[in-house]
């Protein structure tokens, strides 16, 4: 018989019945893994329509249901009708502790965007504000893009003020640099506070800026196995120098240029300090690391950072997962990883993914279409990095399919959880073991016109 969640608070009962644990760092002190030997909520959350299908921006509602439940293609789960309205006013950016007893959330734009609150999930859509609220907006604006760094340790981080410098005007107009500023919080998730806070200017090498290149977004901040260093990923764009039009207020506009690419490049900080500012790059890859509202980075147990790269564009040779080492700080130009040919596949695009420990990755990706810098699909890989091969998961209706806005994929022992719906249609959450690649269909998700799931914690 199938069970349907239609009352918010009818999972309230139950909860005494769980008993809940800190996640525990696996034995190399790498990311840490959740407790396996018992049960948890898993929190899933949907993003709503405002004025076209898809954009998620009249907000985001989360509700949580048993791992058991999760598992089960008998329940059914509305998270629209029967879910708590997070706190901000367009797509919360969430964050959760690994055990999935804390919820995080960020404010993102309007009046009260840059505050940070944290909520107890108890199931349903019972989700209690606990601690108390931060307000980041002085020190990263009220667009923060942050994640949760390190267990207990959030790092919001964000690119202002990018401007364009130009020397002379009229036919002596010469194009400088475009350079925005860098800035960082660091804050504590047990205890509400900010802990450090800095900013720099965001500045490539002299050659690279006179040439026309400028990072435009930093995003997905990572602190190392040694806890010393955060990565933070960067968007690097590039202006075509010597073409440009004047706008109604007399200032230069350029050209972007979409046909050269500069390699992949990651901002690094010391860490707590967040000071010593530094860009390392690599030499195997070319795309992005900046992610879109979900991690690109992991720790893994041998201490390295495993990154994902996207946005090469198409014919560039698809989404690369690249090793900063973790003895050296700097990438490891030895190690890479091809999606494409990992997969067998064709411009590969990364939306997000998961290192799931034992050197395994699931990868949620789409594939361009040859149409400038349009692509489409959305489709699910097991991707082994140590053999640096890689197998796509039979998820139906991938052609069909939208992650662009996913922002968590949720792990609970051998067990990796992922909704999967189209906008605007049903769908359900799909489970993958970790260790085998088997995977099964779990509970329907309802939707609403418009809307999509958009993460599992």
């Amino acid at each position: 018989m199938q069970r349907t969640f239609l009352k918010p608070l009818m999972l309230g009962a139950v909860v005494a019945a769980f008993t809940f644990t800190g996640c525990k760092k696996d034995n190399n002190g790498g990311d840490p893994l959740p407790p396996a030997d018992e049960d948890r909520w898993i929190t899933l959350s949907g993003a709503m329509m405002q004025d076209e299908a898809g954009d998620g921006n009249a907000g985001t509602k989360v509700y949580s249901i048993t791992a058991e439940d999760a598992k089960d293609p008998g329940v059914s789960v509305n998270v629209f009708d029967n879910g708590m309205h997070v706190k901000s006013s367009r797509t919360a950016r969430l964050q959760a502790s690994e055990d999935g007893e804390e919820l995080y959330n960020i404010q993102y734009t309007g009046d009260d965007g840059g505050i940070f609150n944290k909520y107890l999930v108890k199931g349903g859509a019972d989700f209690q504000n606990t601690g108390a609220e931060v307000d980041i907006e002085p020190y990263a604006g009220t667009s923060p893009r942050w994640v949760v760094a390190a267990p207990g340790t959030g790092i919001a981080v964000h690119a202002t003020g990018v401007a364009t410098v130009t020397e002379g005007e009229g036919a002596n107009l010469t194009y400088k640099y475009t350079r925005g500023t860098a800035r960082i919080v660091a804050l504590d998730l047990a205890n509400p506070r900010i802990l450090k806070t800095a900013e720099f200017p965001l500045a490539l090498s002299e050659e690279e800026e006179a040439s026309g290149f400028y990072c435009g977004r930093i995003d997905v901040p990572v602190i190392n196995k040694a806890g010393n260093k955060v990565f933070i990923g960067m968007s690097i764009s590039k202006y075509k120098t010597d073409s440009y039009t004047i706008n109604s207020s007399g200032v230069p506009v350029f050209a972007s240029d979409n046909s050269v690419r500069g390699a992949t490049k990651t901002l690094v900080v010391d860490y707590p300090n967040l000071d010593n500012p530094r860009i390392i790059a690599s030499e195997n890859a070319t795309g992005n690391n900046n992610g879109y509202r979900s991690k690109m980075m992991f720790v893994g147990e041998d201490g390295n950072v495993y990154q994902a790269t996207h946005g090469e564009g198409a014919g560039k040779g698809g989404a690369k997962i690249l090793r900063i080492s973790g003895s050296t700080n700097e990438y490891d130009n030895d190690y890479v990883v091809s999606l494409d040919a990992a997969l067998g596949e064709t411009d590969t695009y990364v939306e997000t993914w998961r290192y799931v420990g034992d050197g395994i990755g699931y990868v949620i990706y789409s594939k361009y279409t040859g149409e400038g810098n349009a692509r489409s699909g959305g489709y699910i890989a097991r991707v082994d990095l140590n053999a640096k091969t890689g197998t796509k998961m039979n998820v139906p209706n991938g052609s069909n399919l939208n992650f662009g806005q996913h922002q968590n994929i949720a792990l609970h022992g051998d067990h990796v959880f992922i909704p999967v719906t189209a906008v605007g249609e049903d769908g359900n959450i799909y489970i993958f073991n970790r260790k085998t690649g088997e995977m099964s269909v779990g509970a329907k998700l309802i939707n609403k016109p418009g809307n999509r799931y958009i993460g599992a914690y």
